[in-house]
């Protein structure tokens, strides 16, 4: 064999040797349920405030500033496109905003629990208002941003008062709809979605109130309570049958004990429960951002003072993702880093996202908002 032949074969073996690792390694990726969570990249945004809520959908970002009572549109590259601040009292005042929401179409609404909802123009004036048909009761049962999804030309929405019915109501977990399906051109509402039996909250016994959230995915709704480590899910055409519940199966995630009656109260006096911060989902994963909360003996041990000591919960409560595979199952728990301080929305589970950074943790003052440009990656 002369050289140019040996050198033809070598390089053949080198290159079929180097395409099966390669394949190697993509099947052992796909097959794994090991993941990690990357920085990306980070973006600066130039505005300054407190974030409480926000969305991202198609390029675009919608945040809302609570002290300053104002609504910021950016892009992905961290450009601020548009700000509106709304008077908190007197005419067209707009206050207490909870919900911020892009629909599929980048149309910006705001809102919230107590409605009305307002739709908003591309410069974020107000459109239109959307008012549900009856008033939803004055109550302080713990509410959650996502809890407003647009399905078809509907809008499903966490709201209360339907036969002046509300959270405090007896009962009303086991017994009550949990959420409204509001047809926004016509004003008319109906009832939708009721506790399934595999939540605590079915059987009428005495649990810690929750906040109710839930995403949609296609024709399915993915409903959870924050301090229930499940996430259920129900079939939309089929009037909201409940198809299955599935477990987190977290290693950690505290509950507190069945309450003696209304009165008693364990979360942030005996403990800190574990919190579902939000369900992200395609047709194939859905990932789950919670935190494990702090036990009755870790809790007693610490003698915190509140409101002073609120950062020193943040520092012993730490925080995770688990992303759940169709075929697969559960993931290993990724644990997330106290630089990260809230995470608003996440598009596409197998995607970059983006997360406000926690300046305070970090130690830094700055004049402008830094959000972190993150991906769940499948080891």
């Amino acid at each position: 064999m002369n050289y140019r032949n040996i050198l033809t074969v070598s390089l053949a073996l080198a290159f079929l040797s180097c395409s099966s690792s390669e394949k190697t390694e993509k099947v052992a990726s796909e097959t794994s349920t090991e993941w990690e969570l990357q920085v990306l990249d980070s973006i600066q945004v130039d505005y300054m405030g407190n974030i409480s809520t926000g969305d991202f959908r198609e390029g675009m970002g919608l945040l809302y500033d609570y002290t300053a009572n104002t609504v910021i549109k950016i892009d992905y590259e961290g450009k601020v496109l548009s700000t509106k601040a709304f008077p908190k009292d007197g005419p067209n005042s707009i206050s207490f905003i909870s919900t911020v929401k892009i629909d599929p179409t980048s149309n910006p609404y705001i809102g919230n629990h107590g409605g009305p909802y307002y739709e908003l123009n591309e410069d974020l004036s107000v459109k239109r208002e959307i008012q549900m048909p009856f008033a939803a009761p004055v109550h302080g049962g713990l509410m959650d941003a996502k809890s407003f999804e647009f399905w078809q030309d509907k809008i499903i929405l966490y709201y209360t008062g339907r036969d002046e019915v509300g959270p405090f109501t007896e009962n009303y977990l086991r017994d009550y709809f949990l959420l409204e399906m509001l047809n926004p051109a016509t004003g008319e509402s109906s009832p939708l979605i009721r506790t399934p039996e595999t939540s605590k909250f079915s059987t009428g016994l005495l649990y810690e109130r929750p906040s109710i959230s839930f995403t949609t995915i296609e024709n399915d709704l993915l409903l959870y309570f924050n301090n229930e480590p499940k996430v259920h899910r129900f079939d939309l055409l089929d009037s909201g049958r409940h198809i299955e519940t599935i477990d987190l199966n977290p290693t950690k995630f505290i509950e507190a004990p069945e309450l003696k009656d209304k009165y008693e109260n364990y979360n942030y006096e005996k403990l800190v429960e574990g919190n579902i911060f939000g369900v992200f989902a395609n047709q194939k994963h859905l990932v789950v951002h919670y935190s494990e909360g702090i036990s009755e003996d870790v809790f007693g041990s610490q003698n915190f003072t509140f409101p002073e000591d609120f950062p020193r919960l943040a520092e012993l409560n730490q925080s995770y993702f688990k992303v759940y595979d169709t075929e697969k199952g559960w993931s290993n728990e990724i644990p997330i880093s106290k630089k990260v301080k809230q995470i608003f929305a996440i598009e596409n589970p197998t995607e970059p996202f983006y997360a406000l950074r926690n300046d305070d943790y970090i130690g830094e003052e700055q004049d402008y908002l830094t959000f972190y440009k993150l991906q769940l990656v499948q080891k």
